[in-house]
């Protein structure tokens, strides 16, 4: 009866191991999986990110459906670089600002914007266009006989062989260009909505996700986006 006992014991230590076994096992894929997750997050967050481009505003350099590794982390405009930006930031500040007036608050907290966000009107959301760079912070931009001039010179603009002419009657030339903002225009300056239309107007720095670094589809278009 006692050897009966013994044999039952073992069996069932030798069982509690297997599951103490399965558990750990199932806990390591569970905890190396949420570790990638949240690289992934902070990789796509704050080091780059791959999008698609819709519409043809930067026709001819870059074209529908093209998809870009766009840069983010330690990024600093630059004139001339091709960024992607938030199309709606500016209207999303001036909605969160409005409800910080209502709470009578100075400005919503990260916590507040974030809670805020969830049921904001969804032509406020996060809506991300394509441009180029034409002129930077302090910068005087004008339009001049079909031509840029920036600081009073015709840029250089090898990406496009057209002319540029004024889009809204609204915004007046030459523009100075305000403190951390960029002035943006599309390379197919026909069809792109831009700096040149007050709907957009300047782009502040904070608007910027990063710049295009890569073209990598189509596969026979791979190659650095300028």
């Amino acid at each position: 009866m006692a050897e009966h006992e013994g044999k039952n014991e073992v069996s069932q230590n030798k069982e509690d191991t297997q599951n103490v076994s399965i558990a750990k096992e199932i806990w390591e894929w569970v905890y190396t999986l949420a570790i990638a997750v949240i690289i992934a997050f902070l990789i796509k967050g704050f080091i780059f990110d791959i999008v698609r481009v819709d519409g043809s505003s930067m026709f001819p350099t870059l074209v529908d459906n093209d998809r870009l590794i766009v840069t983010k982390l330690g990024y600093e405009p630059h004139q001339g670089d091709i960024i992607i930006l938030d199309s709606q930031y500016k209207n999303r500040e001036k909605y969160f600002d409005s409800l910080a007036e209502s709470e009578d608050k100075d400005e919503l907290s990260f916590i507040g914007k974030f809670i805020a966000s969830r049921s904001m009107p969804a032509n406020l959301k996060k809506k991300y266009y394509v441009k180029r760079i034409i002129a930077m912070p302090g910068q005087t931009v004008d339009l001049v006989d079909g031509k840029v001039y920036v600081d009073g010179t015709p840029i250089d603009e090898p990406y496009y062989e057209g002319t540029t002419s004024s889009i809204d009657p609204t915004v007046e030339y030459p523009v100075t260009v305000d403190e951390d903002n960029v002035f943006v225009m599309g390379d197919n300056r026909n069809h792109s909505k831009d700096s040149r239309s007050s709907e957009l107007g300047q782009v502040p720095y904070d608007a910027i996700l990063g710049k295009s670094q890569v073209r990598i589809w189509p596969l026979t278009e791979i190659g650095r986006t300028k």
